[in-house]
């Protein structure tokens, strides 16, 4: 079965949220769709912003892949933002082969696309 965008993030959040209920989080989701992340977390006192992305297995590649953008619109126009430096803490990415990776928004360097399945990122693999 084929999903779209909106299923595949639906797919990656409620990943995202089976993650952090199972290892001890409380998990707290903001009410609408506007800001930057996508809920909080919060664990011994100390409150995270979380961004989630579901990677994709695209043609020529062997990695799965994430763009780390903000993107909207509707059928007269669409845009693309990059996020900021402090607009989340961790970014979780859920990918098309059912892995899952924990990494702080602050240890990645290139803030345009991910490639999670390396050697790279195995250290947050979760």
């Amino acid at each position: 079965m084929r999903m779209n965008s909106k299923e595949k993030g639906d797919k990656a959040i409620g990943a995202a949220i089976q993650y952090f209920i199972f290892n001890g989080y409380e998990v707290c989701l903001p009410i609408g769709d506007k800001r930057r992340y996508d809920f909080i977390v919060e664990k011994d006192g100390l409150l995270q912003k979380v961004q989630v992305k579901y990677a994709g297995l695209y043609a020529g590649s062997k990695a799965c892949k994430a763009g780390l953008r903000i993107t909207g619109g509707n059928q007269s126009f669409s845009y693309s933002k990059k996020y900021a430096h402090n607009d989340f803490d961790l970014l979780f990415v859920f990918t098309e082969r059912g892995t899952a990776y924990c990494i702080p928004w602050k240890k990645l360097e290139n803030r345009n696309e991910i490639s999670v399945e390396t050697e790279k990122y195995r250290r947050y693999r979760v």
